[in-house]
């Protein structure tokens, strides 16, 4: 259901075209914004799966608020559109806050009450001359990007604007990552048994000048294959980048992460393109990580894909299944890819020093990494007790919170500065056979 929810560009514009096919031009039309405002603190504690249910669970609820001729749709992760159509603003009004209203209330997810928190804007045309939906698109999300605190978990009533528009700002990720809108940022990855600095994986940020900095999450949902190899590019060369800089500065980072996706991996000059850029900085390609979804099988993968990953294996590139659990068995891209590192999703992490069920969970997952002699990192660990646990357990590495959030390469050198110190005096924890 979620993604048949989740439409981006012009697939949502054409969504709601079609829910509205065949009416009579109505005499006013509204479109209501509503965007979740918690949402990565959300996705951060329920984790990919649990976030996904949330996401179903507020579309339903919107769904069923509302009379049937009105479309719901859901035009990026946690952004929710509604169309009401032959109302006056007043009566709109009501109906938006009803439907935030609803959306509020608290929500069971996996075990845990969720109380959402979210932001409207309500753009209404009345009258002769009916602004298309592509026009009250923009005029919403003009209306919901200018960043009012003062607007924040509110509803507000605009009048379409027919002279309101972007201005000048970039469109599409490749544009921001052309205008060098598009930062990495770095989250560090720790040695359960020494307690070392493993690497950093870098995360893309939007530097939006108008809606600050975007996490992947406000983003990524609608980017095209274009914006896809474009932000890889950009992240790829900040990657490199930092390994030199953290050499130069005499740290020791041994690896740095980057995502991957089937749309790089299609390209068929995207593996030499990386060990060009690799071979320019003078960088090994053994210190390049390469995070592939469990999607990224043999059987489901291209021609170029397979032949991309084989010659960036062959080169030294090391490879880790991400997100491993949530997708399907991945086990013959283990065995086809060389798959050095399985990192376990916060879906299995969340709670599991307290949770049985977890516990089970991950242990099954560390055993079947010791039998097939590949390491397991942990991600998303967000508590000292989740870190604990997980270093007994005898998982190699971890990243989360817990350790550090996702910073600058600037607050990388402070980060490394004080992990040095602090580890001194850090006791070791014994560790136990997950097998």
């Amino acid at each position: 259901m979620l993604a048949r929810a989740i439409t981006s560009g012009y697939r949502f514009l054409r969504g709601l075209r079609q829910r509205l096919n065949g009416r009579s031009t109505p005499h006013a039309r509204s479109l209501l914004l509503l965007r979740l405002e918690n949402r990565d603190l959300l996705s951060a504690h329920l984790g990919k799966a649990g976030f996904n249910h949330l996401l179903v669970g507020l579309t339903v609820r919107l769904s069923r608020a509302i009379r049937p001729d009105d479309p719901v749709q859901m035009p990026e992760r946690g952004m929710f559109a509604v169309v009401l159509t032959n109302r006056h603003e007043d009566e709109a009004k009501r109906i938006a806050l009803r439907l935030q209203a609803q959306a509020q209330k608290h929500l069971p997810i996996s075990g845990i009450s969720v109380l959402p928190v979210l932001t409207g804007v309500l753009v209404h045309a009345e009258g002769a001359g009916q602004p298309d939906l592509e026009d009250l698109v923009r005029n919403a999300r003009c209306r919901l990007d200018d960043g009012d605190p003062s607007r924040l978990g509110r509803i507000t009533l605009f009048a379409h604007d027919p002279d309101l528009d972007g201005g000048d700002l970039p469109a599409t990720v490749a544009e921001a990552a052309a205008d060098g809108q598009i930062v990495a940022h770095f989250q560090p990855q720790l040695c359960c048994n020494s307690g070392r600095v493993t690497g950093f994986e870098a995360l893309a940020r939007w530097n939006h000048p108008a809606r600050g900095l975007l996490p992947p999450s406000a983003f990524m949902p609608r980017m095209s294959d274009e914006d896809h190899r474009a932000l890889t590019l950009c992240i790829m060369r900040q990657a490199i980048l930092a390994l030199k800089h953290w050499d130069q500065q005499g740290w020791h980072v041994p690896t740095v992460s980057i995502n991957i996706s089937n749309s790089e991996l299609s390209d068929p000059g995207f593996a030499t393109a990386l060990l060009w850029e690799l071979d320019r900085q003078d960088i090994g390609a053994d210190r390049l990580v390469l995070e592939v979804l469990e999607n990224v099988a043999p059987v489901t993968s291209s021609t170029e894909a397979r032949e991309n990953l084989s010659l960036l294996t062959r080169a030294g590139c090391r490879l880790d299944l991400d997100d491993f659990g949530t997708g399907y068995a991945s086990l013959d891209a283990i065995r086809q890819f060389g798959i050095h590192r399985i990192k376990i999703d916060r879906s299995f992490v969340m709670g599991c020093d307290i949770d049985a069920g977890q516990q089970r969970m991950i242990l099954a997952i560390l055993a079947l990494a010791e039998r097939l002699g590949i390491a397991a990192l942990a991600e998303g660990v967000e508590t000292r007790d989740e870190h604990g646990f997980l270093a007994q357990m005898g998982c190699d590495e971890v990243q989360g919170y817990a350790i550090a959030r996702p910073m600058s390469l600037e607050d990388t050198f402070e980060f490394l500065s004080q992990h040095a110190v602090n580890s001194r005096n850090m006791p070791g924890l014994p560790r136990r056979d997950a097998g």
